[in-house]
């Protein structure tokens, strides 16, 4: 059997967008977790910011570590059921967070003092950032997600008056919330 030149790259076209959708399948599984994990500690953060301003220097340090720690485990905990693609993956979300809050931690000591509200506006634009970037290279949901929460944040920084807090536990939080249940449907899960 003979293959002619517009055969072959037809076929091969076909296996490289059959790659890229795969390779985007099995990321939203896995991130599809960790989204819902952090929009429930996002927004259990800023609900208890806004109840209890005073603590929230404490609160939110011990979420951020309770997530990582949650994390850290949920990959290991199904590395030896992921293909290497899959680990890799996981692998990665964890070093961009660390590298995302090492950035943040940075900007906030050299840059700072910043207000609540400000801080409260700053981590998740931080994170948005994250998301987008993620977006450009593997899927448009991430765009979008990062962008629509973004522009909330900045909206809600204006406009929520002394409500700021409990805007971002809904718009921060359930966004990424509802965003890791779509993924959900979408992907292969972790």
């Amino acid at each position: 059997m003979t293959v002619d030149r517009e055969s072959a790259v037809t076929s091969l076209t076909a296996i490289e967008q059959a790659e890229r959708r795969t390779t985007q399948a099995i990321f939203y599984g896995i991130a599809s977790s960790f989204l819902i994990l952090w929009g429930v500690l996002t927004a259990a953060g800023h609900a208890f910011t806004q109840a209890y301003p005073a603590f929230a220097h404490i609160v939110w340090p011990v979420l951020t570590v309770l997530g990582l720690a949650v994390t850290v485990a949920m990959v290991a905990r199904n590395r030896d059921g992921l293909t290497a693609t899959r680990s890799e993956m996981g692998g990665r979300l964890v070093s961009a967070q660390i590298a995302l809050i090492g950035f943040g931690v940075l900007v906030v000591v050299i840059l700072g003092p910043f207000s609540g509200r400000q801080l409260d506006a700053f981590w998740p634009l931080l994170f948005m950032l994250g998301y987008v970037l993620v977006g450009i290279w593997i899927g448009r949901f991430f765009v979008f997600c990062g962008v629509a929460i973004a522009a909330l944040t900045i909206a809600g920084f204006w406009w929520s008056g002394p409500w700021f807090s409990l805007w971002m536990a809904v718009v921060n939080g359930g966004g990424l919330i509802l965003g890791g249940l779509w993924l959900r449907r979408q992907g292969a899960s972790l």
